[in-house]
């Protein structure tokens, strides 16, 4: 049984990462199961289920007598965790980047603001975050594990019913994010000031500041990956010719 799970992950893997790397684009259809089958080295049966995994992700859709069609980006589970993963292995754009960058824009400066506004705010969760980012520079601990709780403790306390509903959405984007952004315990360090000052003005109650001190964060953020984003994009190419350099079936 964990075989056939192993292939299935196996195949719904390979299969999404043709899509997101280019191979087949919207509104391609995809060979038939037998001819996937071939490639990937698994059964009919597994491709199918690879299949039905990928309809549930909105990636593809079937129809009878008309095959399985790739659907645009837009269908897609894009807070999914597996197509977050996909994406930033095989699928990373510019045009990704940016509309990251300016979803957060358009969540956290906002929540950080009301956030400020609150006078239950969770100060001590908050610099007890900070604190655990402090350390993780010199070692100790993990920083993206922090980097995440010390944004999650804003946007949970703007105390707004909504953006609690978003936490787990925005939890996989700021991942992502994170894992661009910060490559090094130096890219980390030098982040520190700028996250104090998130802290400090939420913590006095100023709202403006508040938003622009995240806005300022999240706006050096987008410029550490877009430097290294041609690197990124290089190995990531790079990787998919071995691949394909690798498997005896092309």
């Amino acid at each position: 049984m964990s075989t056939l799970r192993t292939r299935h992950q196996e195949a719904v893997d390979q299969i999404a990462n043709w899509i997101v790397g280019g191979r087949f684009s919207a509104g391609t259809v995809l060979p038939r199961e037998e001819d996937i089958g071939g490639e990937l080295r698994v059964s009919r049966t597994v491709v199918r289920e690879a299949m039905r995994t990928l309809v549930a992700k909105g990636m593809v859709e079937v129809r009878r007598r008309h095959g399985t069609r790739v659907t645009p980006i837009d269908s897609w589970s894009l807070f999914d965790p597996q197509v977050v993963d996909w994406r930033m292995t095989r699928g990373l754009t510019r045009e990704f980047i940016e509309d990251l960058i300016r979803f957060r824009l358009g969540i956290e400066p906002y929540a950080a603001g009301l956030a400020a506004a609150n006078p239950d705010f969770p100060v001590h969760r908050l610099n007890d975050a900070f604190a655990r980012m402090s350390t993780a520079v010199d070692g100790i601990g993990s920083y993206h594990e922090a980097d995440l709780d010390f944004h999650e403790t804003i946007i949970l306390g703007a105390n707004n019913q909504f953006l609690r509903q978003l936490v787990p959405l925005m939890t996989n984007t700021l991942r992502a994010s994170f894992s661009l952004s910060v490559i090094s315990l130096e890219t980390a360090r030098g982040s520190l000031p700028m996250h104090r000052a998130v802290a400090d003005a939420i913590i006095v109650g100023d709202s403006e500041g508040a938003r622009r001190a995240l806005t300022t964060l999240i706006e050096e953020a987008r410029k550490d990956i877009i430097g290294v984003l041609p690197n990124i994009v290089r190995e990531e190419r790079a990787h998919a010719e071995r691949d394909r350099v690798a498997d005896p079936g092309d």
